[in-house]
């Protein structure tokens, strides 16, 4: 295309990484991840590993006043650490419960609106494959109408089976602190053009099954969360607003 501006079409969230927030506690559930997670982005990793130190101190602890010391304040140290260790274990697995829910129910959410967000197309190239031979690579302006309806004629022609367009679109970076932009392949048979009737001066691309997947951060460990992120997988075919065809 002739720009080569990157720009998105709306500031926002919708970008390729997204960090998983905490789920939003109240009141003992709260506390309880304060207690055994930590603030704000400890790891359950560690918090796992935190609670089998508990569970030998408090192991160690019975055996001690069992076999070594007779004496009361042996015993209600024993009892003490056992208890503590096993409200600990069951206030954890509550927590990450709650996490795992309402991080699958955060994922949808963000999802749903990467399938409806329009990204603003910077660039697109086709490169066009018939009886196994290779075109060259065209550059198609979508807000061109003899551009599009060239695309159409390929699709309409076959082509689409095997060729392939580059599309490359334009978002904002974390924080909004500038524009980057990201690119897919597809095959021309998975370009779904919808033209419009008034002038455009940018084409816009939406992926309509796309979602957020989860990866692993820098910040966890153990591939748990907290220190994870969200990352976007741009699957399947892509919608197209363009310019109608000459």
């Amino acid at each position: 295309m002739g720009a080569t501006e990157v720009v998105l079409a709306e500031s926002g969230s919708i970008r390729p990484e997204v960090p998983i927030p905490l789920a939003p506690l109240r009141g003992p559930a709260r506390m309880a991840r304060r207690l055994t997670v930590g603030p704000g982005w400890s790891s359950f990793e560690r918090a796992r590993n935190v609670t089998l130190g508990w569970l030998a101190a408090a192991v160690l602890a019975v055996i001690v006043d069992r076999l070594l010391v007779d004496h009361v304040l042996a015993t209600v140290a024993a009892v003490t650490l056992v208890g503590y260790t096993i409200a600990r274990a069951a206030a954890l697995v509550l927590v990450e419960r709650r996490q795992y829910a309402f991080e699958w129910r955060w994922l949808e959410d963000q999802s749903r609106r990467l399938r409806r967000q329009p990204f603003e197309v910077v660039a697109v190239r086709v490169q066009v494959v018939s009886d196994d031979v290779r075109s060259a690579v065209r550059a198609v302006d979508l807000t061109d109408p003899a551009d599009v309806a060239w695309l159409l004629d390929q699709q309409a022609a076959g082509a689409g089976a095997s060729s392939q367009a580059r599309i490359e679109f334009g978002y904002w970076e974390t924080g909004g602190s500038g524009r980057s932009s990201d690119s897919v392949r597809r095959r021309l048979a998975d370009l779904q053009v919808h033209p419009v009737d008034a002038p455009i001066t940018r084409a816009r691309i939406r992926f309509p099954q796309a979602r957020y997947v989860t990866v692993d951060g820098g910040a966890g460990s153990g591939g748990c969360w907290p220190g994870r992120v969200a990352h976007w997988s741009l699957v399947g075919p892509v919608q197209l607003t363009t310019a109608r065809a000459a």
